[in-house]
């Protein structure tokens, strides 16, 4: 009861943080469509709220629209007040920069995963998405890191200098996930 009476506005009626709120609980829910409503509300209320604009950037990036979630990461970026989470904001717009694999967008992802970096510095997706950043304008052929397409994203074996150890990228939610795996 106090967290409602909290959210609601001094006018009476929901807040910015109400509908922010109730956004991400459908987003956990992933009803998309409900979240979607609340956001919208939430930005008629409060445009320059930059966790509103992460928060949608959030759940266009879990429905698959990468071009809109980049916007929103964009803009959620260029307030000059973070964002409750700027480190998911700098990984998942780092991620969306290295999707699209275009030479100047890679120093852009790099810039947002160096970011992220610095929020923490010990997650490993981000350092995962950083390498992979320098193996792709690093210039070696992919062959010679044994890197070959796949239907569930990309496998790199490293079979150069550790043979029995492997780097795996498993898309999906996570986008990328580090398995190391040892033969014994």
């Amino acid at each position: 009861m106090a967290l409602a009476h909290e959210l609601l506005s001094l006018q009476g009626g929901p807040s910015c943080d109400y509908y922010l709120a109730l956004a991400q609980t459908y987003l956990l829910k992933e009803d998309f469509s409900k979240s979607e409503e609340c956001l919208c509300e939430a930005i008629k209320l409060d445009y320059m709220n930059p966790n509103v604009w992460a928060q949608k950037g959030h759940l266009c990036y879990l429905k698959g629209d990468l071009g809109e979630a980049k916007e929103c990461y964009e803009r959620t970026v260029s307030f000059v007040v973070d964002a409750a989470e700027m480190h998911f904001v700098y990984l998942r717009l780092g991620s969306i920069y290295l999707e699209e694999k275009e030479l100047e967008e890679m120093a852009e992802a790099e810039d947002a995963l160096a970011e992220a970096n610095a929020l923490n510095n010990n997650n490993a997706e981000v350092w995962a998405y950083l390498a992979l950043v320098c193996l792709q304008v690093s210039g070696q052929p992919a062959s010679y890191f044994s890197l070959k397409p796949h239907t569930v994203g990309w496998v790199l074996s490293a079979t150069v200098h550790e043979p029995e150890k492997h780097l795996v990228d498993l898309s999906g939610k996570n986008r990328l996930r580090t398995v190391f795996r040892g033969k014994h």
